[in-house]
């Protein structure tokens, strides 16, 4: 219990990812500047809440497996790997698609470009096609990059159990090989599209790997004040390079393809101030460790794939129906309607998003975990009768 309430804090951390993501879509529409001008480079530079949720990835993935070796017990299955990750993702995503397209969200000028389109999505390769990328919603790349990585994840694991420096060090190396040669070949053309494929985001999965690794071997020596202390410390720092870094990028944002251009080299940088302040704060004090996961920000952590489906094209629909109303052709230079544009995009979103969460995410996982439970019963029971399958069953 003490592990699971320390590890509520990376919840509180996807809570901050999502808010990043969801500000910076809506301050792409509503230009509202931040209540104080020296926290501007936030919403301006808050695409940086997808690195940090790859990184959460890439720490949460590879924890049970970690835990495993240190505790010398039986790792997850991949059989259930992947199945706990099907029904958390694929039913949300296909529901998403399938709204966008009924609404009309999404345009096809010809069923071939429909069904490619579709097609592509389902099979989690949008992003491989500049036709496709970006289309239906263009959000939706971020879970290309996701599936991709845990069908890859078995081998990497096998690679990363046995020599874990080695392994992070090779997928840091090929992401910014990688990216150096996207951006050097094409950077005006097709660079920003390859920054956002699997290979330009290896290196935030390898640096949550081995932030998960260094929280497993420290936990047990992580009691004393002495340890609290640097944890807090640690976490510290990795706000204060966050910060710095996302000034740094917003300073550039007047220079040519700015901020593809600058996370070429400095997106591991990104990973590492992300790795400072995950593992120094489930090092720390318990005090700091329930700041970050305080109940609201895990409550938005707990929505926060939903939201994330769903908040762009809520604010880009409000906009276009005119929620709220405006008068002149151009929204934004009206004070009154960016607040009121801002909250209400990011009200609605929150909402429809809780609610798909909480009457179809939550039932689908409830229903997969009893069905796991029940499979488990029968094969512990014994004898050959618990191994043969009924008729007609699913499993």
């Amino acid at each position: 219990m003490k592990r699971a309430d320390r590890l509520q804090a990376l919840d509180g951390l996807r809570g901050i990812a999502i808010l990043l993501v969801v500000w910076f879509h809506v301050w792409q529409i509503s230009w509202l500047p931040a209540p104080l001008p020296a926290l501007q480079f936030l919403p301006e530079t808050g695409f940086s809440g997808v690195t940090l949720f790859f990184f959460l990835s890439g720490f949460v993935i590879s924890y049970p497996f970690l835990l495993a070796r240190a505790r010398g017990t039986a790792p997850p299955g991949w059989r259930h790997f992947a199945s706990r990750r099907s029904i958390k993702i694929v039913p949300s995503y296909v529901l998403s698609i399938a709204v966008l397209i009924a609404v009309g969200y999404a345009h096809f000028s010809s069923p071939s470009q429909a069904f490619g389109a579709i097609a592509t999505h389902l099979l989690f390769v949008h992003t491989w096609f500049a036709s496709t990328y970006g289309s239906i919603n263009g959000v939706l790349w971020t879970l290309a990059v996701e599936v991709q990585f845990y069908l890859l994840f078995p081998l990497i694991w096998f690679c990363f159990n046995r020599t874990p420096a080695l392994t992070a060090g090779a997928m840091i190396a090929l992401a910014l090989g990688y990216r150096i040669y996207a951006a050097r070949c094409c950077l005006h053309t097709f660079a920003p599209q390859m920054f956002d494929n699997l290979p330009g985001y290896l290196d935030i999965f390898a640096i949550g790997m081995l932030a998960a690794l260094t929280f497993v071997s420290l936990e047990p020596r992580a009691g004393t004040s002495a340890w609290r202390a640097g944890g807090l410390v640690a976490a510290g720092a990795g706000i204060v390079l966050f910060c710095l870094l996302s000034q740094n990028l917003y300073a550039s944002r007047h220079m040519d393809m700015w901020d593809t251009a600058w996370q070429t080299v400095n997106r591991t940088w990104w990973g590492a101030a992300f790795s400072l302040v995950a593992a120094g704060t489930l090092l720390a004090a318990p005090w700091w460790q329930r700041t970050v996961g305080n109940p609201l920000f895990v409550f938005f952590g707990f929505i926060s794939y939903n939201w994330y489906l769903y908040h762009q094209a809520v604010a880009r629909e409000l906009l276009a129906v005119r929620v709220p109303p405006y008068a002149t052709s151009n929204a934004v230079n009206d004070p009154h309607w960016q607040v009121a544009f801002t909250v209400i995009a990011f009200g609605a979103s929150l909402l429809f998003a809780a609610a798909v969460t909480i009457f179809f995410e939550r039932p689908l996982m409830r229903l997969g975990r009893i069905r796991k439970g029940a499979i488990s019963s029968k094969r512990s029971s014994g004898g050959r009768a618990s191994r043969i399958r009924p008729p007609g069953s699913a499993c």
